[in-house]
């Protein structure tokens, strides 16, 4: 939830980095005459960009005369992403949509035991969960770790698993439930963990995609609608989806 910087910029930085931006989102390389269409600017002006990026390693250009992202741009995109912290990053969205909802709001991460909260904000209603920061659930029981477990590979999760269950092999029920969860994209546990309680999960992406954090809401039994299409879970889907965004994911 950045915000916009106010203030007269420098016009040829920003058509520059549009042109990194174009070729980036093409995730193939291209021509000068293939990027000039995509900018809408003309070769000759391009030219003088496609240059000076290819110079400094932003770009490279193949034999066959075609750009594609270089290194150094790659070097200085993954610099930027181990700076993003997820766990300030987050603070506006959450505090958004607990107080849209007036409904704990809590974003948990997935560390060596299992899923754990990163953050929790708790509602105004007086409801004593037991739950804070640094709470391990449940990688089976809770909404979180049912929504890591059905997006994670499965040599993450199935040693936890199997020792939840006290098998190896995954129960038939669960491994539908998960399956249900990819499909559907959320996580949704009532009574499990906590009676009268109902816990709703959706994922949060990295650059690559991968999920990163659930993003869960914490309420009362029957108080939220839960069924796939619901207003509830449209909202609880967009705001992860914006906090995806603001941590480079793109759909």
């Amino acid at each position: 939830m950045a915000t916009e910087p106010k203030g007269h910029g420098i016009q040829s930085v920003e058509l520059g980095l549009g042109i990194l931006k174009k070729i980036s989102e093409e995730r193939k390389s291209l021509t000068a005459t293939e990027i000039s269409f995509l900018c809408g600017i003309s070769k000759s002006k391009l030219h003088k960009y496609l240059t000076s990026f290819t110079k400094i390693g932003f770009l490279q250009k193949s034999q066959d005369l075609k750009y594609s992202l270089g290194t150094e741009l790659i070097h200085l995109g993954l610099k930027a992403s181990e700076q993003l912290d997820i766990q300030d990053i987050c603070i506006p969205y959450i505090t958004k949509l607990r107080e849209a909802l007036n409904e704990t709001v809590a974003l948990a991460i997935w560390g060596e035991s299992g899923p754990f909260f990163l953050r929790w904000e708790q509602s105004n209603r007086a409801i004593n969960l037991g739950i804070k920061v640094g709470s391990r659930v449940s990688v089976t029981e809770s909404a979180p770790g049912r929504l890591f477990s059905a997006y994670l590979p499965k040599n993450k999760t199935q040693s936890l698993i199997s020792s939840e269950l006290k098998t190896d092999l995954l129960q038939e029920p669960l491994l539908k439930e998960l399956e249900s969860v990819k499909r559907k994209g959320f996580a949704v546990t009532s009574g499990t963990l906590v009676p009268g309680i109902t816990a709703v999960s959706c994922p949060v992406f990295d650059l690559n995609g991968s999920i990163l954090a659930a993003l869960t809401v914490v309420s009362m039994n029957d108080v939220l609608d839960t069924s796939e299409h619901s207003d509830f879970i449209l909202k609880l889907k967009q705001t992860a989806l914006e906090l995806s965004q603001e941590l480079g994911y793109k759909p």
